[in-house]
Order: structure tokens, then sequence, then C-alpha cells
């Protein structure tokens, strides 16, 4: 069984109410528990993350908002699952 592993040791939530993180550095598949105004998640990352790009870290269903710094960033252009990148292949921007 894979370890869990502390996502913020990998990336930051810039806000309580984002519904994703950005990696500081790249986030290997695994386990990771998440902390967010007092709420422990547990996810998995099933794919790489690089360094820089957005991380789910809930399911977001299509036309759903993407939230970072607390503000809409984008609107998700397809169904995005749990751990998944979140990039322009998958987001619109509304900024």
């Amino acid at each position: 069984m894979t370890e869990t592993q502390n996502l913020a040791d990998y990336a930051v939530v810039f806000h309580g109410n984002d519904n994703v993180a950005t990696a500081l550095v790249d986030v290997p598949p695994g386990r990771y528990e998440c902390v967010r105004d007092d709420r422990r998640t547990t996810l998995c990352v099933p794919d790489l993350i690089p360094a820089g790009f957005k991380l789910a870290l809930s399911d977001i269903g299509r036309g759903e908002r993407i939230y970072k710094y607390g503000y809409v960033i984008g609107l998700a252009t397809m169904n995005i699952e749990v751990g998944r990148c979140v990039h322009v292949h998958n987001m619109s921007s509304v900024v």
C-alpha cells in the first residue's frame, strides 16, 4: 500500500474556497492528504502534475467554476476528476 503524503509539501492552496491547488514542484502520482479550513481530505493523484500546473482538489463538472485565490479563474470544459491536472486542455479562462 502506498504511503499518504502531505500535499502541502508539493502544492499550495491559496484560499479555503479554492477547488484547485498549484504545484510548487512536480507532484508524483500517489495518495495525498490535504487540509483546508480544518477539513482533511485524502486524494489520489493518478498522473504526474508538473510544477506550476493546477490539480483538482475535488471533482469539477463540465461548466463548473474553477476557483484559485478565492476567485473564479475559469470554467471546466469537461468533467475533471479529483487529483487530475487542471490546465488549458480542460478549462477556459474567464479572466
